[in-house]
């Protein structure tokens, strides 16, 4: 069973928050192909893996084909904060992926963030200020 990491796809009417994405699978059967293009009609598929034997024990029993965890950038507690979202993120997934790989993931979301929503990105600038 997969796990996909990607932020939503904008649209005017019913999506129109910014919003980390994170899909889990439920189960195997099915088609892989409809599942994936669900999937990616609901968001910009930044990265994608496999879950873990812990993971994939929580989706037995339920009644959907997947579950959603979305962050929502722009609300409270992130206030548009990109850092956190994916700090918190992060976080989440620490008891179950390895560091190496969610320092891949956080990378890979970071550099997306700006492309997806055409955001640019703030320079850290530290201005000098010489008094004599």
């Amino acid at each position: 069973m997969k796990v996909w990491y990607g932020f939503s796809k904008l649209t005017k009417k019913v999506v129109r928050k910014k919003e980390l994405a994170i899909f889990f699978e439920n189960s195997n059967s099915g088609d892989p192909i409809k599942k994936q293009a669900w999937i990616e009609r609901r968001i910009v598929i930044i990265h994608e893996r496999s879950q873990t034997k812990e993971e994939s024990l929580d989706g037995i029993g339920c009644n959907r084909e997947f579950v959603k965890y979305g962050y929502f950038i722009d609300e409270k507690p992130f206030y548009g904060d990109i850092d956190r979202v994916l700090w918190t993120n992060s976080e989440a997934d620490k008891n179950n992926v390895s560091e190496h790989e969610r320092n891949i993931i956080y990378n890979k979301l970071r550099k997306a963030y700006f492309n997806c929503y055409d955001i640019e990105e703030k320079q850290d600038v530290q201005l000098k200020l010489d008094l004599f």
